[in-house]
């Protein structure tokens, strides 16, 4: 069953009086242009003039209210009703429109269609927020008071402006990006450099080296990547693209479906691949199979690989006269051996397709006569951290660690208190509990960059009772975001000592519940996906002590965070800004950045006596300072700075050693870094 429009709008039009008398007697109209136009770019910033103010802006909207990833949220790309000469879209007429919580329908969000021509009162945001960096500015609607959309009337799509032509050079340039934010363009004649970046984005590059991100924002694209498939065109595939720009601290192109990526050349495709068997003994032969095809011919097909190491070898890839599905088989090796592998394809044309891209890993299988363990599924050598065994049906066995009333529908099992030992188990379907020791069999999934265990097709409790592996003692800096040993911890029960809450709002303005603790050697985020409440109630404020906290280490939007099971696992948390084991007041103190060296970014974590004006610039080695990262009153306590490894001007600096100092009031404080490329 459907209902209209005009039957929505019609039940709720008592609504829509008050609500719209409402929004017109205290909220200014304004236009998108007044939103969006950035004329002072001051410390590479490009927040909105109105951010933070509430207001009435018209608007046409180009989406549904599900359009848009953006998690448990409403949100659709809309435009100003102006076009150029030749239908084109101008400059600072995007805007994104997004509401945070969707159980206020009162809003009569969810009733916007594309075409309609609406009036939305809303607050003007920033995402990411944060001083020094770039942001996509957004609409967002006010729902406290709830105050319903406007339907003043409707466009035909037809007449939706045309993409305005651009460069990757022109996205490049920051500043001048800008005023396309969140319009509709087009970029012509881009080769596709890598199609499996973090986050699902795919880096695309221009003849002159210029490159453009793009992204999967739209869940057209996103819903592929979180069933499992890559939607995204194959290294060396030459194309046009259309698509929203987005901002996120550069401008990406978010492209609305197929029909917006236009293929003009391409090598080989290659994709569905198999291992038979996925998890090899060293009396099996390893069947290496794929779907390869092409616009013209395939030529010819290889799997090239190498044994602990060794010089590569090429087996002949075959199919069927035909058939599409090429395979070929790897020689049995010996137990405990390193195998890895990838898949080259030559068509007609000369063009060579390479699965995966060999420059950040390949594929790869441990050959164990006495079957997996969760290490081996964990484990990459590879910066590409995917598991060999991503997309395979594999069997491991370990100890829970979490039990059913922890994470809704999901467990963590370990075999091992070492890095490397654990696994989230994504199963709804079996309820757990401490020290149970079970099997699981199902398909081992990368959930956007967190490998896990899903689709549980068979499930065996073998023993109760048993002692819990971990928590292993880690330093917040070895768990952190950009940490070389992040990746071991993750999915492991953690457990860091003698920490101090450094940023109980990380996300400010937005607060999903997380903060930030510090032992010293960097911040990791503390997230609240356990049954743990987080910081939804400012129960953690800046400077509070925590003696011990425990949680499995989660790679999620983004970041690792340690996740509490709950509310046990925090163990002396103790309010205040002076230290928790010592009444004596903060000290001035400038703390080595982490990672050291760094790249692309760091940390910087600095203790205040007193609050005061505060400033912290980087110079390089002449002396010369080509960045300022804080300049403003600071509270006492302790805080943390990031920098980008870029300039003023938004330019990305040279690899070398710079100096970053600290000035509160007579202290002046000063370290070495050193940044390599």
């Amino acid at each position: 069953m459907s209902f209209g429009k005009g039957l929505l709008v019609g039940l709720a039009s008592v609504a829509l009086l008050v609500g719209s008398a409402l929004a017109q007697s205290q909220y200014p109209l304004v236009t998108v242009e007044q939103i969006q136009k950035v004329t002072d770019f001051t410390q590479h910033d490009d927040d909105s003039p109105m951010l933070g103010d509430t207001v009435r802006v018209e608007v046409v909207a180009v989406g549904h209210p599900r359009s848009l990833w953006v998690g448990a949220r409403w949100s659709f790309y809309a435009y100003q009703d102006t076009v150029g000469e030749n239908g084109e879209q101008l400059p600072w007429t995007g805007i994104m429109v997004i509401q945070h919580d969707t159980t206020k329908t009162g809003t009569l969000m969810n009733a916007v269609q594309p075409g309609d021509k609406i009036i939305v009162t809303g607050v003007v945001a920033e995402y990411p927020s944060g001083a020094g960096r770039f942001s996509q500015t957004q609409l967002e609607v006010l729902t406290n008071p709830e105050i319903p959309i406007e339907f003043v009337g409707t466009v035909d799509p037809d007449s939706f402006p045309k993409p305005v032509t651009l460069t990757a050079a022109d996205l490049a340039d920051l500043e001048g990006a800008e005023k396309w934010e969140a319009a509709l363009v087009r970029v012509e004649n881009l080769t596709v450099v890598n199609n499996d970046l973090p986050g699902g984005t795919m880096l695309l590059q221009d003849a002159e080296g210029n490159q453009v991100t793009v992204d999967d924002q739209y869940w057209f694209f996103h819903g592929q990547f979180v069933a499992g498939n890559n939607p995204w065109p194959v290294p060396g595939t030459r194309l046009n693209v259309t698509g929203h720009v987005r901002d996120y601290d550069s401008h990406m192109i978010a492209p609305r479906n197929d029909a917006d990526l236009e293929i003009l050349t391409n090598p080989p495709v290659i994709r569905n691949w198999t291992r038979d068997p996925a998890a090899p003994t060293s009396s099996d032969e390893v069947t290496v199979s794929a779907e390869i095809t092409d616009n013209g011919t395939v030529d010819s097909a290889f799997v090239v690989y190498s044994v602990e190491n060794g010089p590569f070898q090429a087996v002949q890839m075959t199919a069927a006269e035909g058939d599409s599905v090429y395979s070929a088989k790897i020689p049995p090796q010996a137990d405990g051996s390193f195998v890895k592998y990838f898949l080259r394809a030559v068509d007609n044309d000369g063009d060579v397709a390479v699965m995966p891209d060999t420059t950040g890993g390949m594929l790869f299988y441990v050959v164990r006569d006495g079957g997996l363990s969760i290490r081996d599924v964990q484990w990459t050598p590879f910066v590409y951290d995917n598991s060999g065994y991503e997309g395979l049906e594999v069997t491991l066995k370990g100890i829970v660690v979490t039990d059913s009333t922890d994470f809704a529908n999901a467990y963590v099992i370990m075999d091992a208190a070492e890095p490397w030992h654990g696994i989230l188990v994504r199963d709804g379907a079996h309820t757990v509990t401490l020290g149970d020791e079970v099997q699981v069999t199902g398909t081992v999934q990368e959930y956007y960059g967190m490998t896990r265990l899903n689709y549980i097709t068979d499930f065996q409790l073998l023993s109760v009772g048993n002692e819990v592996p971990g928590p292993i003692v880690a330093h917040t800096g070895d768990l952190a975001t950009g940490s070389a040993t992040a990746e071991s911890y993750e999915n492991c029960l953690v457990e860091v000592r003698d920490v101090t809450v450094a940023d109980p709002f990380p996300d400010a303005p937005s607060n999903y519940g997380e903060f930030t603790v510090d032992d010293g050697t960097g911040p990791v985020r503390v997230d609240d996906a356990g049954n743990f409440n987080g910081n939804r109630d400012s129960t953690f404020a800046q400077g509070d002590h925590i003696d011990v906290l425990r949680g499995v280490l989660w790679y999620t939007y983004g970041n690792y965070k340690i996740e509490p099971r709950n509310d046990a696992d925090v163990i002396g948390h103790t309010t205040g800004v002076a230290d928790a084991r010592n009444t004596a007041p903060w000290t001035y103190d400038l703390s080595q950045n982490y990672p050291n060296p760094f790249n692309p970014s760091t940390q910087i974590r600095y203790t205040l006596a007193k609050a005061g004006q505060v400033r912290i610039d980087v110079y390089n080695v002449q002396g010369q300072r080509v960045r300022t990262l804080v300049n403003a009153q600071v509270a006492a306590g302790v805080h943390q700075v990031t920098w980008d490894g870029r300039d003023d001007a938004g330019q990305a600096v040279a690899s070398g050693l710079y100096i970053y100092r600290l000035r509160a009031g007579d202290v002046v404080l000063q370290k070495k870094m050193l940044l390599l490329k």
